[in-house]
């Protein structure tokens, strides 16, 4: 893809608002996309995708359960006062 510009306006889709956007360009955003309006205008990039629920077990499973050797950060705790 390149980072370059493109120019297009903005279309009646239905009852809606659409863009039409190059091939080239939604092939590397995937099927779901998050819209966020930014200082500048339209920020439009992939979904980070959640498995769903079915496969969660799949994936504890495959989860590293490993205690850490270092908990030296938790000590701080004890000296807030906090039991």
């Amino acid at each position: 893809m390149n980072s370059s510009s493109y120019h297009t306006s903005i279309i009646k889709v239905g009852n809606s608002k659409g863009i039409r956007i190059p091939k080239d360009y939604l092939e590397s955003l995937g099927k779901e996309v998050v819209l966020e309006k930014t200082k500048e205008g339209l920020l439009i990039r992939p979904a980070h995708h959640v498995a769903p629920l079915k496969d969660w077990d799949k994936l504890f499973a495959a989860a590293d359960t490993a205690l850490e050797r270092d908990f030296s950060d938790w000590d701080i705790t004890l000296e807030d006062g906090i039991k």
